[in-house]
């Protein structure tokens, strides 16, 4: 079974600030069939797609989560292993009879940046509003 990724490019975000992408999709293939996990880290949904068409979703509040599905009378497991929706990692599995076929495993990046981004921000904001309420006064 092949892993591949398609939507590997970068929104305009994602490039000025990484630490914020709240999307993650996997896919798998499995036969003639192309499986989509997608999850959401900002509303904690996660979906699953077989060939374009929705099997399984639901909110996963804590850490693990299981969709259970079938394809040609056999049946799959999609194991989503959260271990924190703000600093990471995410595993994704596609298990058959208790053996773990194919996986994906989403690494965030650090969150430092943000930080410093988010202080620097802050600051801009301080400095502007109290030049602009200095003058009023």
């Amino acid at each position: 079974m092949t892993d591949k990724i398609v939507n590997k490019q970068m929104t305009l975000k994602e490039k000025v600030f990484p630490y914020w992408r709240t999307k993650f999709i996997s896919y798998f293939d499995i036969d003639n069939n192309t499986i989509k996990v997608d999850i959401s880290t900002l509303n904690a949904r996660e979906s699953v797609f077989v060939d374009n068409v929705l099997v399984s979703k639901k909110r996963n509040w804590g850490q693990n989560s299981i969709h259970s599905f079938s394809i040609d009378n056999k049946n799959y497991d999609i194991v989503v292993d959260i271990k924190s929706s703000f600093k990471g990692p995410i595993d994704v599995s596609l298990k058959s009879d208790g053996h773990v076929i194919d996986g994906d495993h989403w690494v965030f990046p650090s969150v430092l940046p943000g930080l410093v981004v988010g202080f620097l921000f802050a600051l801009i904001g301080f400095s502007c509003s109290a030049i602009v309420f200095n003058a009023l006064l």
